[in-house]
């Protein structure tokens, strides 16, 4: 039985979100499950292919252009939902939900919601007072505001209402039954991975900065909240003892201010020479800096909003084959714990550079946790295993199954 969804997402289309255009765009189509995507447009209008169905977009330009766009995709989902879908579902939208609850309700169709990242939680982390952050106080005001009235709506109203909600993370249902919602109405889905067949047919980087260098790679935002600073801090030490490491962070910081300060951070540590700062690169150019690494780093806080996350590099080092380092998040700890893929460390600077020194002392060890990494890691999470795993869900939610 093949089952179509209407799909309403918070990034824009096309989005760099694998779980959105990998794990529906690709490999749910193969199991049977479709979706037609509603989502904004931010580009030049030019057509994009959406394999898994039909694109509903609205061209956004400009902040107020993209706040229009969103609201007239929500009132979209009214006149859409009258198509054959099994469901409608919403991803990380908090108003639009609300629309597309009130759109499913007026044609008879289920409604599920799709929870990738705890917002009002995240929202109201960024209004708590920090003198030292880069949030002003009128600004922190705001996402108060925002936080304390997302959740009211989210948890007081969307989410109860749902049919079903699909979740980041057993810690993600954890921290939604503390709300009152019932855990056997919802479905952990982490983060997965595309697994390369052959790592030898993947060329390296062809960057002459890396040349003769021990390199150590971090993939992904660069954010003071997450504490990304103490991996930089541990190259002072990693330095001291092995000259030639280079920590490479292929990404960057998603506001100017904390990208100043990175930067900061890295002159006042005399780093300049052993951190270097690629910026957003396309993905496939990204992961092939992953064939130039000994080891892959994974800070990230343990903070209400992060502590429910499945931070994907995590995966993807493994798949490449790449050890980890990386703190006692919930899902890291579990990785690393399931596959011996890399080590798991205090979230300080000492921390993570024992755990650099460690692998970089001894690389027979190191490969040794790469292979493991790599040979487990398709069993937990390859977007295969993920994709079968959720269309029969769908499947059972389509059929009456009990939730």
């Amino acid at each position: 039985m093949n089952i179509r969804l209407l799909y309403l997402t918070r990034e824009p289309f096309p989005t760099f979100r694998v779980d959105v255009a990998t794990l529906f765009g690709r490999y749910l189509p193969r199991f049977g499950v479709y979706s037609d995507i509603v989502a904004v447009h931010e580009g030049d209008g030019s057509e994009c292919a959406w394999e898994a169905g039909r694109a509903f977009t609205r061209i956004a330009r400009g902040r107020w252009g993209r706040i229009r766009a969103r609201l007239m995709l929500a009132l979209d989902l009214f006149r859409l939902a009258r198509a054959d879908y099994a469901a409608v579902q919403v991803r990380d939208r908090i108003f639009g939900a609300l629309f597309g609850l009130w759109a499913a309700r007026l044609r008879g169709k289920p409604f599920y919601y799709w929870m990738s990242f705890p917002f009002p939680e995240y929202w109201l982390e960024r209004g708590s007072p920090d003198p030292a952050g880069p949030v002003g106080a009128g600004r922190r005001l705001l996402f108060r505001l925002r936080g304390r009235l997302s959740a009211w709506l989210l948890y007081g109203h969307v989410l109860p209402a749902a049919d079903h909600i699909f979740v980041q993370s057993d810690a993600m249902r954890a921290l939604l039954a503390s709300h009152g919602l019932p855990a056997v109405r919802m479905t952990p889905v982490p983060m997965g991975a595309t697994i390369p067949d052959r790592l030898d047919d993947i060329p390296p980087a062809d960057d002459p900065r890396l040349t003769g260098r021990r390199v150590v790679i971090y993939l992904g935002a660069l954010e003071r909240a997450r504490r990304s600073e103490v991996m930089i801090e541990a190259m002072a030490a990693v330095r001291d003892e092995f000259p030639t490491a280079l920590l490479v962070c292929v990404g960057d910081a998603e506001e100017e201010i904390e990208r100043r300060w990175f930067d900061g951070l890295v002159g006042q540590l005399g780093l300049q020479d052993h951190v270097l700062f690629t910026g957003w690169l396309p993905g496939e150019e990204a992961r092939r800096y992953l064939r130039n690494a000994e080891i892959g780093l994974s800070p990230c806080a343990r903070t209400p909003s992060l502590e429910v996350a499945s931070p994907t590099k995590v995966i993807e080092y493994m798949a490449w084959g790449v050890p980890v380092v990386a703190n006692d998040l919930p899902d890291q700890a579990y990785l690393i714990g399931e596959t011996g893929g890399g080590l798991c460390v205090p979230l300080t600077p000492a921390g993570f550079a024992d755990g650099i020194l460690q692998l970089l002392r001894d690389p027979v060890a190191a490969r040794r946790m790469g292979e493991a990494g790599r040979r487990e890691i398709p069993g937990l999470r390859s977007y295969e295993v993920i994709a079968r795993s959720l269309a029969e869900k769908y499947r059972q939610l389509a059929g009456g199954v009990a939730q």
